[in-house]
């Protein structure tokens, strides 16, 4: 039997480790619930991860200043949607639902986005992606309800899974605005530039927050978990998959999508205590199915990292 290349084996390795840096934000938001403040969590981590990856960017952050300005407001809003909303609801969505349900959530996100080019570009759905897009639909709906039916007409929701639903939601709109976005900022000085927008668009939640219940305890320990969000679930996330992109297809780095559900059930079990149950299942299959499908007709591209 040939034994793989060193770039097919490189391949393997960023697609198992980028799943993994993903999932770590969703345990992460478990870690802190009832204890960091998420709406201060969601500033510091992207100020202090434009901060990071902007010093690594160096002089070619300073020479893409005047793409910046011209760039601002589009900056401004994409930092809005894909690092504040989308942040701010996982952190939420930690304080009462379990990591496996935020990740199979999120999940759903290419499904989304595919609706989203479907209503605003008038992209074609065929017979075979409406099916996947209502499976993929309906294994949201299974985790949302807990596999209870009686939860759809009592509406008695768990309001975590709705916090990650609009997280996903906000991911999609994300992705779509970034593919239909034109930028001239390369990579390595985007990045810095989307997480200082983030920052800056959750600024004022961040102040009210501080206001009203002291902001962020800082100690040795939120030190360490900040850290940690920074430079490995927020950075290294966002490197991991570009790296990805590069080495493969962008169907192929979207298996990143399918895996990351499992990480974070690992993740719930190993430091949560978390135990799966019929109704992640269910919806396990019927949400990654639901995205197989109806990815293998029109292919869609997911930006970055989710939550």
């Amino acid at each position: 039997m040939p034994f793989l290349s060193s770039r097919a084996m490189a391949m393997w390795m960023v697609l198992l480790v980028t799943p993994a840096l993903f999932s770590l934000n969703m345990l992460i938001s478990r870690l802190v619930a009832g204890w960091l403040p998420p709406v201060n969590l969601t500033f510091w981590r992207w100020f202090l991860t434009a901060l990071f990856a902007g010093a690594i960017a160096g002089f070619q952050l300073v020479a893409s200043l005047p793409v910046m300005r011209r760039e601002w407001r589009r900056l401004l809003v994409l930092g809005a949607i894909g690092m504040s909303v989308c942040g701010l609801s996982a952190y939420k969505a930690g304080e009462t639902t379990a990591t496996a349900n935020i990740a199979l959530i999120y999940a759903s996100s290419p499904v989304m986005m595919a609706v989203l080019e479907w209503v605003f570009r008038k992209n074609r759905l065929g017979l075979v992606q409406c099916a996947g897009i209502g499976l993929c639909l309906a294994g949201v709906l299974a985790i949302v309800c807990r596999g209870d039916p009686a939860m759809l007409v009592h509406l008695n929701f768990v309001t975590g899974d709705l916090w990650a639903l609009s997280g996903a939601v906000g991911w999609a709109l994300y992705s779509y605005l970034l593919r239909h976005m034109p930028t001239e900022l390369p990579f390595a000085t985007r990045l810095p530039a989307l997480c200082m927008g983030g920052a800056v668009a959750i600024a004022p939640l961040a102040f009210l927050e501080t206001m009203t219940t002291g902001g962020m305890p800082w100690s040795l320990k939120a030190a360490a978990m900040l850290a940690l969000t920074v430079v490995v679930a927020s950075y290294a996330s966002y490197i991991a998959y570009a790296a990805l992109q590069r080495m493969t297809s962008v169907s192929f780095a979207g298996l990143a999508v399918y895996v990351s559900p499992f990480y974070a059930a690992l993740y719930g079990w190993l430091f949560v205590n978390e135990s799966l149950r019929g109704f992640h299942l269910a919806g396990a299959v019927m949400v990654l199915a639901g995205v197989w499908i109806a990815g293998r007709q029109a292919p869609v591209r997911v930006a970055g990292a989710a939550a």
